[in-house]
């Protein structure tokens, strides 16, 4: 018998007994129950149920889902009160209410990651990963008049002025916490909002502050003000922040307020301005629920200019006070900006401005203000981290040499962790250098390891993860992981298209290619979408389509390198061999010093038929250690080339079709 609250489930009559009576349940939604109460600990799959209650028949769309209706059902909740079973939105399903037993109790909420953790360092088919449960959280509606004050000193200087923005944004950082934490306990039965199916979640984004027009200089306070409480909401144990870079991505440099939460998948969104009012800095900040009511603002009125010394402090109690009604706890310290020095902050926030744009004019705007940056503060870790991260993504899309790039970042990444082990960002950029450069497996795992014990919900630590798995031929686990990242960045069109990739490598053709449909519903405008999508269809035998895809990718980025050679690549496939010689001969002879990956043109040689030039190409790209070669053993573009005696005692390892790890680099 399982006790389930004020519920209990008789295991050998196959009863529900609840307050309002005794139902019996049939047969599948019972097992259903049963196996979702004994594997509370991690979120089953649709496909496992499947597999394991109807045989795998493709029925699931409509007995698996009445089988959870029926359990809903049963417990007396809804779609929007879900108490009990918990529906992850492309990750299947998970029991999250009570839980007591003779012997066992309910899971701690540190089990799911601690279980990943240990997990990884035994390699097996398929692996799982756990979700966490989540509730919205709603505030009454309160108006206040007069804002809070917080003085210690006055000041007029452009220092002062950033330490008034910091010391504002520790506040609102607990009043936030607060508002979405007590509400939760107020009314926890309103407060269940549906994310997609029914099912609660505890999630926010933060939206850049709006800031006084005209002055180019808040502006990028304005997005590091933002960023500052989103760091402090992070410290909070299972709660789901949207990341900078994905707001931006999703919703632009202008995002509509009140459409947010729906576009982002978020229960609440964060937004407010800031502005210059007699000697002062007043901010304005809401919360805004999942329909784009305002649930609650306020207004702060900051000068403080010691807030570097009282920063911590503020954010600990603002924190602990708020903790218990999140029945959790901090899963880190609250991140500050790790620098007492303004110039060395302001340079940091606009390098990050830029790096999100990703082009290689960008990222080198990026990597010149954080040289900067480090040589005002010489002890700023985030900034050692941001150059890491700017590093390992010039060496990814190649705008350098990978053997040129990737040392960099990884030099920049251990100097972070020097100073702050704690920076989860210099973790990652490690992991993405150890498994794009150096192939060093073990510190891939170990990198992944001490990222989410850092931080649980970091979506890049298992997305990057999913590309080391990948390496060491470990494509099932590849795929897990990535749908991890997905579930804790579910609109993230980067996250969305490494999912499709993965995919797109294991041969599911269907699935990267619908999950590249959702990556483009999310971000129409995202090039890497448009052009996998082509990828896929032309495996999928759809020329039409492929080339549909390629010309969407062209509109949108004249002259992209990527995208010439893939439409040389896809008139091959389609059998006009000619014209895809001349225009890949066209593509390489471009002017402007256009970076195209060795690896790319190597695709289109293997497809036009010239063996020899593919394999001048793919020794090109070793030579430049380029991160693409740990695809090899899974790219079907590459088939043809797999039998050749000179491909295979050139690649060994690589060349072979799956499931064999990649050797480390000499």
């Amino acid at each position: 018998m399982y006790v389930l609250g004020s519920t209990y489930l008789d295991t050998e009559k196959q009863l529900l007994v609840t307050a309002e009576g005794t139902v019996t349940l049939q047969r599948k939604p019972y097992l259903v129950l049963l196996h979702l109460i004994e594997n509370r600990h991690r979120m089953i799959t649709r496909e496992e149920l499947l597999e394991r209650y109807w045989d795998g028949q493709e029925v699931y769309d409509q007995s698996v889902s009445k089988a959870i209706g029926s359990i809903r059902k049963a417990f007396g909740e809804s779609k929007t009160s879900s108490k009990f079973i918990e529906t992850r939105w492309g990750g299947g399903y998970r029991y999250v209410g009570p839980f007591t037993e003779g012997t066992a109790g309910e899971p701690s909420a540190g089990i799911e990651t601690t279980a990943l953790v240990n997990e990884v360092a035994e390699p097996r088919s398929g692996l799982e990963f756990a979700g966490g449960k989540a509730h919205d959280n709603r505030a009454t509606d309160r108006a206040v008049s007069e804002p809070a004050s917080i003085e210690v000193s006055s000041g007029k200087s452009r220092g002062r002025i950033f330490r008034v923005y910091l010391a504002a944004a520790v506040i609102i950082a607990g009043a936030v916490l607060a508002i979405i934490g007590m509400e939760r306990w107020r009314h926890p039965s309103e407060t269940e909002v549906s994310a997609s199916d029914g099912d609660p979640m505890r999630s926010v984004a933060v939206l850049p502050f709006g800031v006084d027009q005209g002055n180019a200089e808040d502006s990028y306070l304005g997005v590091g003000f933002s960023d500052a409480i989103a760091d402090r909401l992070k410290a909070v144990e299972r709660l789901t922040v949207r990341s900078s870079s994905t707001i931006r991505a999703v919703l632009g440099t202008e995002p509509n307020a009140k459409t947010a939460a729906e576009r982002l998948r978020v229960q609440a969104v964060v937004d407010g301005s800031l502005h210059r009012e007699a000697g002062k800095i007043i901010v304005k900040v809401r919360v805004l629920g999942p329909t784009g009511k305002e649930v609650w603002s306020d207004k702060f009125s900051a000068n403080n200019e010691n807030i570097f010394s009282a920063e911590d402090s503020i954010a600990k109690q603002v924190l602990t006070a708020i903790l218990p009604h999140f029945q959790g706890q901090l899963v880190g310290s609250p991140a500050g900006p790790e620098t007492a020095k303004y110039d060395a902050y302001e340079k940091y926030m606009k390098a990050e401005f830029f790096a999100t744009n990703r082009s290689r004019g960008s990222l080198t705007k990026a990597v010149g203000l954080l040289n900067e940056a480090i040589q005002i503060d010489p002890n700023y870790a985030r900034a050692y981290a941001a150059l890491a991260n700017c590093y390992q993504l010039i060496g990814f899309y190649e705008y350098l040499p990978p053997s040129e790039a990737y040392p960099k970042s990884e030099e920049a990444a251990r100097k972070a962790m020097s100073l702050d082990k704690s920076n989860s960002e210099a973790h990652v950029a490690m992991l993405s250098a150890l498994t794009d450069y150096e192939h060093d497996w073990v510190g891939a795992e170990r990198e992944f390891k001490a990222t989410v014990a850092i931080d649980p919900n970091y979506a890049a630590a298992y997305q990057y993860y999913g590309f080391a798995l990948l390496g060491m031929g470990r494509g099932e686990e590849a795929v897990a992981a990535t749908k991890r990242a997905q579930e804790l960045d579910p609109v993230s069109p980067s996250v969305q298209t490494s999912l499709a990739w993965a995919l797109f490598l294991m041969r599911r053709n269907e699935e990267s290619a619908q999950e590249c449909r959702r990556a483009l519903e999310l971000y129409p405008d995202f090039i890497p979408a448009h052009q996998l999508l082509g990828i896929v269809y032309g495996q999928l035998d759809d020329g039409k389509a492929a080339l549909a895809e390629l010309s969407e990718a062209e509109a949108l980025e004249r002259d992209n390198p990527i995208t010439l050679i893939l439409m040389t690549y896809e008139l091959a496939r389609t059998g006009k061999t000619a014209e895809a010689k001349q225009s890949l001969h066209a593509a390489l002879a471009r002017p402007g010093g256009s970076v195209v990956p060795d690896y790319y043109i190597a695709a289109a040689w293997t497809e036009i038929g010239d063996k020899a030039k593919a394999l001048e190409s793919l020794k090109r790209a070793d030579q430049h250690h380029s991160n693409w070669l740990i695809y090899l053993p899974y790219d079907p573009r590459f088939d043809g080339l797999r039998s050749d005696p000179a491909f295979r005692a050139a690649f060994q390892k690589s060349g072979a079709r799956k499931d064999v790890a990649l050797s480390a680099r000499k």
